[in-house]
C-alpha cells in the first residue's frame, strides 16, 4: 500500500546558500575557472594541491588590472594631497 499521507506538507528543498553567486578562481596552468571545491582544473586536468588552493584563494589572488587601478588612484591621491601643501 503506498504511503498517501497528504496532512503533511512537502519537503522545501530549496537551500537558501544555493543563492551566493561563486567566483571561481583560476588555475595555476591554464587560467581556466576553478571553483574552491575542486581537486583538479576542470579545463586542463592540472591537479591542485594544498598550496595551489591557498595561493587561488587568498585575498592576494586579485586580477592584475584591480592591483595597477588602485595603485594609480592611490598614486593620484597622494600627488593630489602633495601639491596642496606645497
Amino acid at each position: 500500500m503506498p504511503h498517501d499521507d497528504f496532512d503533511e506538507p512537502d519537503e522545501d528543498w530549496y537551500d537558501e546558500d544555493d543563492d551566493v553567486d561563486e567566483q571561481p578562481g583560476h588555475c595555476p596552468e591554464c587560467a581556466g575557472p576553478v571553483y574552491e571545491f575542486a581537486d583538479r582544473c576542470p579545463a586542463c586536468g592540472y591537479w591542485l594541491s594544498a598550496a595551489d588552493r591557498r595561493q587561488i584563494w587568498r585575498s592576494g589572488s586579485k586580477p592584475k588590472w584591480v592591483v595597477l587601478t588602485a595603485l594609480l588612484v592611490l598614486a593620484i591621491l597622494v600627488i593630489g594631497s602633495l601639491t596642496l601643501y606645497f
